[in-house]
């Protein structure tokens, strides 16, 4: 979660670089704010190398019925291992809810935990990061990597979470490691309930899109050529 400060000043730092009326520093300060990833700020459907069929078939289709998914509370659940493109689909879909002037929160179930702790001792975090969390789509990663216990304090925090989102009709992303009978058997019956009702279950294929990224970087750095 960033700070006011933090995006205070990335506001002055942006607005220096790039001009005061230069349309690009309002979209990214809402990205730097939404705490989404910097590689994605500017990904497009162009980018997408792996899993293609999936992001034409759902995350295509979702982004052009962002509005009728914010206000039906239509989610999506990404299970797929590392690299697979879980926070590239999340991401864009944020990028793209920004972009057409909603709000968006990224983060990971570890960093929220963080986020939680740190709002014990101070009133001006917690307030931001509930702020931050009321937004109109927000992304929650890394689901299942996290040690907690099943009965621990953030997992009932994230269980409240989602039933407050799904109760009140708000969409939520979430990214998962874990297959979806698997994360149901971590977090219990009510997630599986929510996830059979308003949540949509995209499975990656297995693979590493991340390679893609290596070859790209090796032609533009011209690494194991001669000059």
């Amino acid at each position: 979660m960033r700070s006011e400060v933090e995006c205070d000043a990335f506001a002055t730092a942006t607005i220096e670089q790039l001009g005061e009326d230069d349309p690009r520093c309002g979209y990214r300060l809402a990205c730097f704010e939404a705490c989404i990833p910097r590689t994605f700020w500017g990904v497009s459907g162009r980018d997408v190398t792996y899993n293609e069929a999936v992001f034409r078939a759902v995350i295509v289709r979702y982004r052009r019925r962002l509005r009728r998914a914010l206000r039906h509370g239509y989610s999506l659940l990404f299970v797929g291992d590392n690299g697979v493109g879980k926070t590239m689909f999340m991401s864009y879909l944020l990028t793209q809810a920004v972009k057409r002037g909603f709000t968006a929160y990224y983060t990971t179930l570890t960093q929220l935990d963080a986020d939680i702790k740190r709002g014990f001792r101070d009133r001006e975090a917690d307030v931001r990061l509930q702020a931050m969390l009321e937004s109109d789509f927000v992304a929650i990663d890394e689901v299942g990597k996290e040690r907690f216990k099943p009965d621990s304090f953030t997992t009932s925090q994230f269980e409240s979470f989602l039933k407050r989102r799904y109760d009140d009709g708000e969409p939520v992303l979430l990214g998962s490691n874990a297959a979806h009978d698997d994360l149901c058997k971590m977090y219990g019956a009510t997630i599986e309930s929510m996830v059979d009702g308003r949540y949509q279950v995209v499975s990656l294929e297995p693979g590493d899109c991340r390679r893609a990224h290596k070859r790209q970087m090796k032609r533009d750095m011209r690494f194991g050529k001669r000059k």
